[in-house]
């Protein structure tokens, strides 16, 4: 069979839209999941540990070695469920994490509620900010009430934190777009 230099030509310029569909298909189902959940009842509140996995594209990686900030926000939200009216809102409350890298130490910088920390590679900070533990979403006098409270809880990339020019040039790069939706999570109570 003699293959033609137009066919040939013809198939070379299809192979890279060839696995297009199955790419994008991976590509839609990236984002940030919540892997593992506890939302604790305790005497001086509520408190909340989770484990989020994602991965960082590239794009996000190079603008982080460029000296770009990257802010991730976890939230928390307590409601009372009525069924006569709307839900009461009880808390909204939200842990940010700012991860940075500095191009001339070399090393990348965890900040979170006043603490920074430096670490020699991105491999090392991500595991602290995938993993939340015993953060105190709710005061006591929240947890008394708390057979009748929903908890939801979301992590999210803050785009809305990054300079007012790049969130310019980032509008509509779904790179940008971590988030996971608001899941609910049920309240445990400490084993006695």
């Amino acid at each position: 069979m003699m293959i033609s230099r137009r066919t040939l030509c013809a198939a070379a310029a299809a192979a890279p839209f060839a696995t297009w569909p199955f790419a994008y298909a991976h590509a839609a189902g990236d984002g940030i999941e919540l892997m593992q959940a506890q939302v604790q009842k305790r005497s001086d509140g509520i408190y909340l540990t989770a484990h989020w996995e994602f991965d960082l594209a590239i794009t996000l990686i190079e603008s982080l070695r460029r000296g770009i900030a990257l802010y991730f926000v976890c939230e928390a939200r307590l409601q009372k469920k009525r069924w006569y009216w709307l839900d009461k809102d009880l808390v909204e409350t939200e842990l940010v994490q700012r991860v940075s890298f500095s191009p001339l130490a070399r090393n990348y910088r965890l900040s979170f509620g006043g603490l920074s920390r430096t670490f020699d590679s991105l491999d090392q900070v991500l595991p602290l900010v995938r993993i939340i533990r015993d953060w105190r979403i709710a005061d006591a006098s929240v947890a008394a009430d708390a057979d009748d409270v929903e908890v939801e809880v979301r992590m999210r990339l803050d785009a809305s934190r990054l300079p007012k020019p790049l969130q310019v040039t980032i509008g509509g790069n779904s790179d940008w777009d971590l988030d996971s939706d608001w899941i609910p999570v049920r309240i445990t109570k400490p084993l006695a």
